[in-house]
C-alpha cells in the first residue's frame, strides 16, 4: 500500500518551528552560503536542524557526501530520494528534489512518475529494479535474494552500500520533516513575497547591509565581503532588506517586490 502523493503540502502549522539565519551557528550559515549550487529551498531545512547543531552538521556532512562524492550517478541519485519520499509522505523532500532531479536529467514525466506504479511509466529495466528495491526498503521489508542479484548486474559493491545508505538517509529527513511538520520554502507560494540579489562582484565590503539585516545578510570574516544568505526573505524582513539597499554604497543589492 502506497502512502498519500507527496505533492500534497501539509498545512499545519510546525511543531517545531525553523529558526531565522539570524539565529543559526555562524558554521551553519556559512554552509548554506558555501552550498548555493545545491539550489533553493533548504532554508527551512538548515533552520530545523539548527535546534541542534552538532546534529545538523553531521546529517548534512553525509548528504554532502551522498550528493557530491557518491558513485550512484545524479539520475539514480535523484530517483531514489524521490521515490523513496513519495513513499514516505515526504513531501519537503519530494518538492526541495524536483530541481535537482531535472538538473540530473529527469524529465517532469518521469517526476511526476516516481509518485506512481512502477508500470504506470516505461522505465528501463536497470530502473524499474531501483524503484523495486526503494519500495521494499520503504516498506520494511526484506530484499530478496532474486532483487539483490538483478542489483548487483549493474551496481557494485560500493554502489549497493551507498544505494541503502541514500534510501535510509532519505528516509530519515521524510520522516523527521514531516512528523514536524516543516514548511517547504515555497509554502507561501502565490503570496507577495520580496526577492533579494546581490553582486558580490561589486560590493565594497562596507557591510553595512548586514548590520541592516542579519536575517538576509552576512559579513565574511576571510574576505569582508558580504553573502547573501536568504535569497527570497518573509515579508516581515522587507523593511530591514529595503533599508540595507539603501544603504549599500557600491549598488550591490537589488530588490525586487512580486506577488
Amino acid at each position: 500500500m502506497t502512502s498519500s502523493p507527496a505533492s500534497v503540502r501539509v498545512s499545519a502549522p510546525p511543531r517545531i518551528p525553523p529558526l531565522p539565519p539570524s539565529e543559526w551557528p555562524a558554521s551553519l550559515r556559512s554552509l548554506l552560503a558555501d552550498s548555493q549550487k545545491d539550489g533553493a529551498g533548504r532554508v527551512n531545512l538548515f533552520g530545523t536542524l539548527a535546534h541542534h547543531p552538532a546534529l545538523a552538521h553531521a546529517w548534512l556532512s553525509l548528504a554532502r557526501v551522498l550528493t557530491h562524492e557518491g558513485t550512484l550517478g545524479d539520475r539514480r541519485r535523484e530517483l531514489v530520494v524521490l521515490r523513496t519520499a513519495h513513499r514516505l509522505g515526504g513531501t519537503f523532500v519530494h518538492e526541495r528534489h524536483r530541481t535537482p532531479a531535472t538538473e540530473a536529467g529527469l524529465t517532469a514525466e518521469e517526476i511526476l512518475a516516481t509518485a506512481a506504479a512502477p508500470d504506470a511509466h516505461p522505465w528501463t529495466d536497470e530502473e524499474r529494479t531501483l524503484l523495486e528495491t526503494c519500495d521494499l526498503l520503504a516498506d520494511n521489508s526484506t530484499v530478496p535474494d532474486v532483487l539483490w542479484h538483478h542489483l548487483a548486474r549493474f551496481l557494485s559493491s560500493e554502489q549497493l552500500i551507498e544505494l541503502l545508505v541514500l534510501a535510509g538517509q532519505t528516509a530519515a529527513m521524510s520522516t523527521t520533516l514531516g512528523v514536524l511538520r516543516t514548511p517547504s520554502d515555497d509554502a507561501g507560494a502565490g503570496r507577495p513575497h520580496l526577492t533579494v540579489r546581490l553582486d558580490r562582484e561589486r560590493c565594497c565590503g562596507a557591510g553595512q547591509c548586514a548590520g541592516a539585516a542579519p536575517e538576509v545578510f552576512e559579513q565574511r570574516d576571510t574576505d569582508g565581503r558580504v553573502t547573501l544568505l536568504v535569497p527570497e526573505p518573509d515579508l516581515k524582513y522587507a523593511d530591514v532588506a529595503h533599508l540595507a539597499a539603501d544603504l549599500c554604497p557600491s549598488g550591490a543589492i537589488t530588490l525586487m517586490d512580486a506577488t
